[in-house]
């Protein structure tokens, strides 16, 4: 990137300029959350990564980072402003926590904090988070299709999340005793790969090459998909599946 282009635009950045204009009653498609409820799950993560990286920095003992069921309620009672404003201020300290750690080490890794991630997983993990919320806000536009595009975010989920993105959608798949062989693609880019065998599922991806089944969209889609997500636009993801074969790689790509 020259000197003379604009830095991307940060995802919690795009984020936070999106609340704007969005009430805090206003339903999401996260499935029972309004907009409210969203924003504490945000918070509270950001509170608490923040607190653990600086606890490590400092050397004092690194506190638990807990279970969402436990952090996020307090949150959800606060006053709509203060939360705006908790989540703005959570985002900027869990970030700068995250600079001077990656500053020190930019291989870091402290198993006591968050998921024992590496800290620049970490960050990228947050960076996903407020990319896919906000689509979770908004539905699809020009800034959404950027941020959900970018390779960081998908490779991420693939590498580090697939046992976790797998495991709600494997316990409802309609046929657990069939093979399945699934490449998602997108022109110009590797394949996803869906895998199962056995009632077992593996994501990865691959140099694109002959499958019966393909699902082609495009990079934001596609991420969309991973996530238990669809875009409004159907024309943004082309099937060749049966009916029955994509019902099956819908309900196993269900997300959390």
């Amino acid at each position: 990137m020259s000197s003379s282009e604009p830095a991307p635009v940060r995802e919690a950045d795009a984020f936070l300029q999106t609340l704007a204009s969005v009430p805090p009653d206003a339903v999401t498609a996260c499935r029972g959350w309004t907009a409210h409820e969203l924003i504490a799950h945000l918070a509270s993560g950001a509170d608490a990564l923040a607190d653990q990286v600086e606890a490590h920095l400092q050397g004092r003992p690194v506190p638990e980072f807990g279970a969402w069921q436990v952090r996020e309620p307090p949150y959800r009672a606060m006053d709509d402003g203060a939360l705006r404003r908790r989540l703005e201020a959570a985002e900027a300290r869990m970030t700068t926590a995250f600079r001077a750690a990656l500053t020190i080490d930019p291989d870091l890794t402290v198993p006591a904090v968050g998921w024992g991630l590496p800290i620049v997983e970490l960050d990228t993990h947050l960076r996903q988070e407020f990319a896919i919320h906000r689509w979770d806000l908004t539905g699809d536009d020009e800034i959404g299709v950027e941020l959900l595009g970018r390779p960081a975010l998908l490779s991420h989920s693939v590498r580090l999340l697939s046992d976790s993105l797998l495991r709600v959608g494997l316990e409802r798949d309609p046929e657990p005793g069939e093979p399945l062989t699934v490449r998602l693609r997108c022109a110009g880019a590797p394949d996803l790969l869906l895998a199962v065998r056995d009632g077992v599922g593996a994501l990865s991806l691959e140099t694109p090459a002959d499958c019966a089944d393909v699902v082609e969209s495009d990079p934001a889609a596609r991420l969309l998909l991973l996530w238990g997500r669809r875009p409004a636009d159907s024309r943004r993801v082309r099937s060749n599946l049966s009916p029955q074969r994509l019902a099956r790689v819908q309900t196993i790509l269900a997300g959390y």
